[in-house]
């Protein structure tokens, strides 16, 4: 019974996804059971839930300020016009072509996403994709599946986090989960090329399996030099900036590609806003690692300080006329309450899941079915990811638990903690705060006219989540057949 109670304010939450409410009722009706179990059914002190809620606070607010200052930067971009020649420069004009959207896809978002983190490359990814030609539904869909590079979002501190629990060093629990995230390297390859390919114009029927092949064939190839570079980076370089030395090559190889290795002309006061963010982000990362600098630290390696910062000097650079930059407040902070509410609440409720006992409740029944858990050590990484739409929050969710089953199966911890790493962190590009956000960003951009399905949030699960559920089976699979030889 205990586990059916755990489980209720998770079932409960992912119920309400399906009826049509505003997007705070599924995660604040969640975050409501999970609150009233833990205290009624696991007699959990209310204290010790106070107590994970206050632990969580300064990551509450990080997490809002990001997506503020995120949304701060694209509406500078959109409003200048600067975002529409940037996409003109990457495709060089090509418009939404499978290469393009590789280009998005394995380089330009994911590498925002290594630097950034916490949803930030969707904000200012999708308007790219938008810009680039792609339908809202294609361009929120391929923003998703762009975050497949998790265990390496944010420089990282999800992957350190579990290396610290599993006992392990950062480094070698860096290139482990890049060995078992190659599965999600070359899917998301496929998937983004199938995504973008399905948009062109329809080949004749005599040739259209030929040319569906060739899509996923580049889908796979890009997935497997985005894999071979990860690796390297990791030996070479170290996990923390592993993911973002290689989606910047990555960018680069996909734009010389499409340009034929004529880009043309840089433009520079376009990518202003963009360095000011990405070179502020990476080094205030760097020092706060380096050198014990308390809170100040924390905020100088914020992206929130620094996609803000850029969304000033884009003003001033790009030349934003009066009457934009007047309704630039408005506009943030409407767009801000539609998406930071729900992510807020989400992230409460994984806090209140783990907090009031239940996630330990349900880690318990599974561990107790003994080898087979193995299986299901993807499953339980992927659902913290789901839940929190963070591999940090995740793998402080659920590590400990899989840390501990390691141990008591006779299994090497490294390996069992990258399972649970690479799991937790694809499992955040489905999960509902992350749909919640792309949905809103791509929203205001669908009209009656536009061709193909309709964005809705349903179509975007629909494109998301099974690609997710595919490779934590798959993973799971694997670690029945080789987990217990492993080490």
């Amino acid at each position: 019974m205990d586990v059916v109670m755990a489980a209720l304010p998770i079932v409960l939450t992912l119920g309400l996804l399906l009826v049509p409410a505003p997007a705070w009722v599924a995660p604040g009706a969640g975050l409501l059971a999970a609150v009233t179990v833990g205290l009624a059914w696991f007699g959990t002190p209310a204290a010790d839930v106070v107590a994970a809620f206050g632990d969580s606070a300064w990551t509450l607010v990080e997490v809002l300020a990001i997506i503020a200052g995120g949304i701060l930067l694209a509406r500078v971009m959109d409003r200048s016009g600067a975002q529409r020649g940037l996409a003109r420069w990457l495709s060089a004009g090509g418009g939404p072509t499978v290469a393009s959207a590789l280009l998005m896809a394995h380089g330009v978002v994911p590498f925002m996403e290594t630097v950034t983190g916490f949803g930030v490359s969707v904000i200012i990814g999708l308007p790219l994709l938008l810009s680039l030609g792609f339908t809202p539904l294609r361009a929120a869909t391929l923003s998703l599946i762009a975050l497949m590079v998790g265990p390496w979002g944010s420089m990282g501190p999800g992957t350190l986090l579990g290396a610290q629990i599993a006992g392990v060093p950062l480094d070698e629990l860096g290139v482990a989960s890049g060995v078992l995230n190659v599965l999600a390297f070359l899917g998301s390859g496929a998937v983004a090329a199938v995504v973008a390919g399905r948009g062109l114009p329809a080949p004749e029927a005599r040739f259209r399996a030929a040319v569906h092949a060739r899509w996923i064939g580049a889908g796979l190839a890009s997935g497997a030099v985005l894999s071979v570079l990860v690796l390297a980076a990791n030996l070479a370089l170290g996990t923390a900036v592993a993911g973002a030395v290689a989606t910047l090559v990555m960018s680069a190889g996909w734009a010389a590609v499409i340009s034929r290795g004529r880009l043309g002309p840089v433009p520079v006061r376009a990518l202003v806003p963009y360095a000011v963010l990405l070179a502020g982000t990476t080094a205030g990362q760097l020092l706060e690692r380096a050198l014990p600098l308390g809170g100040f630290g924390a905020v100088l390696g914020s992206p929130a300080l620094w996609s803000s910062t850029g969304a000033l000097a884009g003003v001033v650079v790009l030349g934003l006329d009066r009457s934009h930059r007047r309704r630039l407040p408005r506009e943030t902070l409407r767009m801000w309450l539609q998406v930071a509410v729900p992510t807020g609440l989400y992230l409460v409720l994984g806090t209140a899941v783990s907090g009031g006992g239940l996630a330990e409740a349900l880690a318990a029944a599974l561990t107790g079915l003994g080898p087979a858990y193995l299986f299901l050590v993807p499953l339980l990484g992927g659902l913290g990811g789901y839940i929190t739409a963070s591999g940090t929050g995740a793998n402080a969710m659920f590590g400990g638990t899989q840390d501990a089953a390691a141990q008591a199966l006779g299994i090497d911890p490294l390996w069992m903690m990258a399972s649970q790493n690479v799991a937790a962190g694809l499992a955040c590009l489905a999960s509902p705060a992350r749909i919640e956000l792309a949905y809103r960003m791509a929203g205001p951009h669908q009209r009656r006219d536009t061709p193909g399905p309709a964005l809705t949030r349903g179509a975007l699960v629909a494109r998301t989540l099974p690609f997710v559920l595919v490779c934590l089976v798959l993973w799971g699979l694997g670690n029945l057949l080789w987990l217990p030889t492993a080490g």
